[in-house]
């Protein structure tokens, strides 16, 4: 399975591009309500194609995000490896030009899996 990317619009004000990556078989990642019942904050590296696309990410998994069950979902993912508490996903096909670091939140479904990350 391979993560699935939706960029929102470039909001000049704040310079933000906002983006969702699903890591969830079928979660529609443009959805308003994705199913979400626990999310911890989390700083991501992040590189954007020239075009503003969303190329490869980087996070620390916090503590109550490092067993098994947590990773069902990014263990199954093409994109994604775990090393350690590292993540790391590229999306197939594109090559960054810029680094950033931004502010995400990991979500959790009723679960305890993670099922995507919103990038803000």
């Amino acid at each position: 399975m391979s993560v699935r990317v939706a960029r929102g619009i470039y909001n000049p004000e704040k310079e933000r591009i906002h983006f969702y990556v699903a890591f969830k078989p079928a979660l529609d990642p443009t959805a308003d309500d994705r199913g979400a019942e626990a999310s911890y904050p989390v700083d991501v590296a992040l590189s954007v194609t020239e075009t503003g696309e969303l190329a490869d990410i980087a996070f620390s998994l916090p503590k109550p995000c490092c067993n098994t069950k947590s990773l069902m979902f990014l263990q199954t993912t093409d994109s994604a490896s775990v090393i350690d508490e590292k993540v790391f996903v590229t999306v197939p096909g594109l090559n960054g030009d810029a680094v950033l670091n931004a502010k995400a939140h990991l979500e959790l479904d009723g679960a305890g899996r993670i099922i995507g990350l919103e990038i803000n």
